[in-house]
Parts: C-alpha cells; structure tokens; sequence
C-alpha cells in the first residue's frame, strides 16, 4: 500500500487521486504526482530488501554460508535465554576438525577452503531442524542444539561420520577427522562464554584421547587436568 501524506494525513493513491482531481489538476499532473508516489514506494521496497541482504550476510560465513562467530554469539544467547524461560537443556557441541591443517600445507589453501564448504553442507544436512550450525573461524565450528543424552550422542555419531568419509573426488585418498567438545546449559555453565569454554576444554579432551571422537565436558573443577597439548 502506497501512502502520501496531505495536511498531516495519509492518503492511500486512489484517495490522494480523488482529492486531486477535486481540485481540477489536469490528467498530466496527476500522472505525475502518481508516478513519483509509485517510484518512492519502489524505493523503499528497495531499501528494505539491501537492509535485510546486509543484516543477513553480517550474521552467515562468507564461506560456508553457515553462522558466522557474530551470528553464534546472538543466537547461543537467544537460545539459552529462551531454554532459561522454558526451564529446558540446551546442548552446543565444540567441533574441530583434525588433519585439516595438512590439506591447506599438502594441497592448497584454495583446497582446504572447498573441503571447508563441503564439510558444512553436509553437516547442515545432517543435523535436525531447528539446530544451528556455525564456523567460528578456521577449521572451528559449533552446534547449539535441542537435543540431549543418547540424541546427542546419536548426532555427534553423524558428524563424525561426515568428517571421516572422502569428501572431495578429486582427493579419494584426502582424510580429516572432528573432535566434539559437549556441552549442557544450565549445567556446564548458565552463562554463554562459560557454556562455550566447557565446551571447548571437552573438544581439547577429545583431541587429546586420540581424536575423531566426542567428549562431554567435565565438571569445571576437573577441566584441563591431566590433559596433554592436543595436536591439529
């Protein structure tokens, strides 16, 4: 709906016509007047459509097209504000991947950058609806997911099993791995730095018992004990 403003009133173009028409403008100035009422309407169509496409890519991975560390950030928070009032869990998963800095030293950055796209379109292919993938830079991505105990256990199955199968015709021979880090809001941390924190030490445990493998995190007390420098 088009609106033009008359003596502090809005007037749709049909009315805004008959009121012009009432006070005898010739056809050629109406045709005028309705044309620049349809070219500001366009416009701001226009400008609502670049303003959604910048708010869009700001949040989403150039790469990927999955979340990017920004858009993590303010769903995680949403998401446990909203399992908070619902008195829900709340899962986010702490993904690494393994051997991966050897594809960008053995084959190319251009390579590593592909095999990037692959692995997450098929992770978001395999998750459930309603969860969430993000890159948060690198060869690091997250989950936040609805799901808990043996369904969360089931999902990381998956994942792992995306990272391990060949991915790039091309590189039949080219294998990676993921290490998880699990973690539950409230109970590994009710803040979103403390959720993400529990959830990467987990990972850094799982890289560190052998990779390609999940870990849920432990209590807070007990992080980083006794664990060994994980390599990429």
């Amino acid at each position: 709906m088009i609106f033009i403003w008359l003596h502090g009133q809005a007037l749709g173009v049909k009315s805004f016509a008959c009121f012009v028409l009432g006070a005898c403008l010739s056809s050629v100035q109406l045709f005028f007047l309705v044309l620049v009422a349809v070219r500001m309407h366009r416009t701001m169509k226009t400008r609502s459509k670049l303003l959604s496409s910048l708010e869009y890519e700001s949040g989403h991975d150039v790469l990927t097209g999955v979340l990017n560390r920004r858009g993590f950030d303010l769903s995680l928070r949403q998401a446990m504000s909203a399992a908070g009032h619902q008195k829900k869990s709340l899962t986010l998963l702490y993904l690494d991947l393994d051997g991966f800095k050897q594809v960008n030293d053995l084959h190319s950055h251009a390579v590593g950058d592909r095999l990037l796209r692959v692995v997450a379109n098929k992770w978001s292919r395999t998750i459930r609806g309603g969860d969430l993938l993000a890159r948060l830079g690198g060869d690091e991505f997250a989950l936040i997911t609805g799901a808990t105990g043996a369904e969360v256990e089931a999902l990381c199955e998956r994942l792992l099993g995306v990272a391990k199968a060949s991915l790039l015709e091309e590189f039949p021979a080219l294998q990676i791995g993921v290490s998880i880090g699990v973690a539950e809001f409230p109970r590994d941390g009710r803040q979103a730095d403390e959720l993400v924190l529990a959830a990467d030490s987990a990972m850094l445990v799982a890289k560190a018992l052998g990779k390609s493998c999940f870990q849920w995190a432990l209590p807070s007390s007990e992080r980083g004990r006794g664990v060994a420098s994980p390599v990429a």
